[in-house]
């Protein structure tokens, strides 16, 4: 892998971080009028189609650096784009791309994705939200989405239900495109979280919502491997929301580090502080370096580029957490008021080891991943392409 920026890769991060740092408003509440704005701001650069394109390593340069000054505004761009958009561009019909892919590419709207319930997370086997097919051949959903991203802008969800059962999850699960104003769709109150407080979240509700058979993502019954398909883009995303909290915790401790004296010298220059800093850089470096290891991967449909984002997910999620640690350390009192920076990077943080599959979920599918590469007839040796990947 070649580690080096293309030219267009390197114009493309100057550009983001101009508009991040000069023109993004980082909102603290929750409030579609400010991440509307941002959104219209980032399409002017076409970060959306970015997105959506093959340059799945351009995505994470400019990722990064709009995910360190506002990471709600990336998260809800991410969302939309990769969450919803992407797997509208990998299997909906043309009238379906342009009805609901033009308002993200344009910055004019945001789309959702609506897969978890109150009762079922990463195990989509176990919702219950269902669609029934009715004679005529429409569909009727009843059922209800928790934490549902961007859904009280959102103008359209994707939503995952169950049309058979008795099939499994491999051939029971289905996809569909439901409009916000559809009868027997009720979005609640927004709820809030601990941190990535500019993020809108809300539960969806669905009662006796009648849809045509347009709806239907693709072919009904194949929602779950839909699903499977984008996640390591989702994985890579949260990855690059991890990055960007960590390296803005980073360069705010190094301001703090240098500015703030003790004894007659800046803090940075006494052993437990700069320790810290250094555990820090280490920390922001490999992660970036997984992080596009697992984009190129991607790119170049590597067999184990899924895994790879996987495990980006995992050690970027859980590095952020002590790299916002030790930023509030370093910051002592002055990081623990509420309002300081590094109190709501803290706060944002935490979102990371649980957004899009927990860390226990990723170390068990990793696991698994691992397990499957061992051949029993070579007396548990790793077989051939086991030996590739650990070469």
């Amino acid at each position: 892998m070649n580690y080096d920026l293309t030219d267009a890769q390197k114009a493309l991060q100057s550009s983001m971080r101009s508009v991040a740092r000069d023109i993004v408003e980082v909102p603290e509440e929750a409030g579609a009028g400010t991440l509307k704005k941002n959104m219209e701001i980032i399409a002017g650069i076409d970060y959306p189609s970015l997105i959506l394109g093959e340059d799945i390593v351009g995505y994470c340069v400019a990722g990064e650096e709009l995910a360190k000054i506002c990471p709600s505004t990336f998260f809800s761009a991410m969302s939309s784009a990769a969450a919803f958009g992407l797997p509208v561009r990998r299997f909906g019909t043309e009238e379906q791309k342009k009805r609901y892919l033009d308002p993200i590419l344009a910055g004019e709207g945001f789309g959702a994705l609506a897969v978890t319930e109150a009762t079922a997370g990463s195990d989509v086997a176990g919702i219950t939200t269902t669609a029934r097919r009715t004679d005529e051949g429409r569909w009727v959903l009843n059922g209800a989405k928790s934490f549902v991203t961007n859904a009280p802008a959102a103008g359209a969800f994707l939503v995952l239900a169950w049309t058979d059962k008795e099939a499994g999850k491999e051939k029971g699960l289905t996809f569909f495109l439901i409009d916000r104003q559809a009868r027997g769709v009720n979005i609640t109150e927004p709820g809030e979280m601990m941190g990535l407080r500019g993020v809108e979240i809300a539960e969806l509700q669905f009662s006796e919502c009648e849809i045509g058979p347009d709806a239907v993502l693709g072919k009904s019954g194949d929602g779950s491997g839909q699903l499977i398909s984008i996640m390591p883009l989702i994985w890579i995303s949260v990855a690059l929301l991890a990055l960007g909290i960590g390296i803005s915790c980073m360069e705010n401790s190094v301001f703090y580090a240098r500015s703030r004296t003790a004894f007659g010298k800046p803090i940075g220059y006494f052993e437990g502080v700069g320790a810290k800093l250094a555990i820090m850089f280490t920390m922001i470096d490999l992660g970036r370096m997984i992080i596009h290891r697992a984009a190129w991967g991607m790119e170049q449909r590597q067999s184990e580029a899924a895994i790879l984002a996987a495990c980006a997910k995992l050690f970027t999620s859980e590095s952020v957490n002590k790299i916002a640690d030790l930023a509030m350390q370093i910051h002592a009192g002055h990081g623990y008021v509420k309002g300081s920076k590094v109190e709501r990077l803290y706060r944002d943080a935490r979102a990371a080891e649980i957004l899009y599959g927990t860390s226990e979920m990723l170390r068990a599918y990793i696991a698994e991943d691992s397990l499957s590469r061992f051949s029993p007839e070579q007396n548990m040796m790793p077989d051939k392409e086991a030996r590739v990947l650990f070469a």
